[in-house]
């Protein structure tokens, strides 16, 4: 940016001038029409798309949906914790404990002390 050096003068200007600049005010406010013009404009390029708004009846309805998702997470949740455990042929669990004393072997001669941290 190239800077002028020459100094500002408030003689230069005319009476007419420095009356114009009076009546300028701090801050243009820009006319009410500028703001749909120019979202207009956009969109007409297709800089700017349309705004696209959820119905309160759509919005209920996914509200709906969700609460019927929940609450059927919740009565599967419940039917599963409150569902008994099938039941074991004594067979099956005499022959686990027979496997578990196998593997073991003679547990009296190797004891060994177990220390649990927290």
């Amino acid at each position: 940016m190239r800077t002028d050096q020459r100094s500002f003068d408030e003689n230069e200007w005319t009476a007419e001038e420095r009356a114009r600049f009076a009546a300028l005010g701090a801050e243009r406010v820009p006319p009410p029409q500028l703001e749909q013009r120019t979202v207009t404009a956009l969109r007409e390029r297709g800089l700017l798309g349309r705004r696209s708004r959820i119905s309160p009846p759509v919005i209920i309805g996914l509200l709906l949906a969700a609460s019927i998702v929940f609450a059927a997470g919740a009565l599967v949740g419940y039917a599963a914790a409150n569902r008994k455990p099938a039941q074991v042929p004594e067979r099956a669990v005499a022959s686990t404990r027979s496997v578990a004393q196998l593997d073991s072997g003679d547990s009296t001669a190797r004891r060994a002390r177990h220390v649990v941290w927290y």
